[in-house]
């Protein structure tokens, strides 16, 4: 959730607000970073923080607390939207795609809904039932961009300019918090990307 009124940082965000590269700000300031302030609930992959806690931080001020009470401009995860509206983030997406609830705002490569869009999907019945378990899709369904192929993309050129050291999977994995495998999947992809520009 990004409580309104309080803009959100991604870690991109948090680096070029203390003045430093991203690869600089992790190596050198993550780890005390995340120890002090935590994530935006639900906003894993990427991770958001809130933009007046990273200053405070950076300032080596306390933090401020984030709201306690709920307002209607929240901006909620499709997982948290069907929370609220007591259905299933994929319903969440698919009310979206049908026109049955608006579409959402697109911020920091995944799409959030407000507080109030969750309330009111919540006070209407769900108007179908949605996909049968075992069927088949016809058509593929359409992936959407991985944010971080771009990034690692970039990365690589970097490092290749002799501007920055070799990409590992390892330092991937502790920027993206994910799973050394899936840091490795990432710089495939990367590289498959960086195969195909250069035909």
């Amino acid at each position: 959730m990004i409580p309104h009124g309080r803009p959100a940082l991604d870690i991109h965000g948090v680096a070029e607000r203390a003045g430093v590269s991203a690869t600089t700000w992790r190596r050198r300031h993550h780890a005390a970073f995340t120890a002090a302030v935590k994530p935006l609930p639900g906003s894993l992959r990427p991770a958001l923080y809130d933009a007046a806690q990273v200053d405070a931080f950076l300032s080596g001020k306390p933090l401020p607390a984030l709201p306690a009470r709920p307002h209607p401009d929240d901006l909620l995860t499709d997982a948290e939207t069907g929370a609220v509206a007591g259905v299933s983030a994929s319903t969440i997406r698919a009310d979206a795609v049908n026109g049955l609830m608006p579409r959402g705002d697109e911020r920091h490569g995944r799409r959030w809904w407000t507080r109030a869009d969750a309330e009111a999907r919540a006070a209407r019945p769900t108007q179908y039932k949605g996909r049968t378990p075992g069927a088949r899709d016809k058509a593929p369904r359409k992936s959407r961009p991985d944010h971080r192929v771009a990034e690692v993309v970039t990365e690589f050129e970097r490092a290749e300019a002799g501007r920055r050291s070799p990409v590992t999977a390892e330092e991937l994995a502790e920027f993206y918090e994910v799973s050394t495998r899936t840091a490795e999947r990432i710089m495939s992809k990367a590289r498959a990307e960086r195969s195909k520009s250069a035909r």
